[in-house]
């Protein structure tokens, strides 16, 4: 990392990768049904299906990824790094989706009414976060590098004026 220089595509990836983990953590799945005329309510993490497994390896990645990304300087790391947070955090916002769409699967129980948890919102925004920071380190890639390109293009032709 240059001095006094802060990668904010990678803060914000990182920062979506802690929401996607800290919406595992939370209700994903909801569930509501009645027993003998008794009603029940029970609340799930995200860590009671694969995709929330998913998710968090994901937001841990994110969060990894991200930090990697601010903290390292060689070029080539940044863009190791770049690629496997972009792909983190496609994962990240990719599995909250698959999570919503196996909300009734996860109940199983016949009858109950199903609905999602904050959780399973938290990590979403999370991954939206993350995938919208790794496409601002892709652009921020593309600038730094068309800047030495552009510097010794205008070199010779400040050359040529002295």
């Amino acid at each position: 990392m240059k001095a006094g220089k802060i990668s904010y595509p990678g803060v914000s990836v990182a920062a979506g990768g802690v929401l996607g983990i800290l919406g595992v953590f939370m209700t994903w799945f909801s569930f509501s049904y009645v027993v003998g005329g008794q009603g029940f309510s029970v609340e799930l993490s995200g860590l009671h299906d694969w995709s929330g497994s998913v998710a968090m390896i994901a937001g841990f990645g994110a969060f990894g990824f991200g930090a990697a990304y601010v903290l390292l300087d060689d070029p080539q790391i940044r863009r190791i790094t770049s690629i496997l947070m972009s792909v983190s955090a496609a994962f990240l916002l990719f599995m909250p989706i698959v999570g919503l769409m196996r909300v009734g699967s996860v109940a199983d129980v016949p009858g109950a009414s199903t609905g999602f948890g904050a959780g399973l919102t938290l990590s979403f925004v999370g991954g939206v976060v993350a995938v919208v920071g790794s496409f601002l380190a892709s652009r921020e890639k593309d600038a730094v590098e068309a800047a030495p390109a552009a510097a010794a293009e205008s070199e010779p032709e400040a050359a040529t004026t002295a």
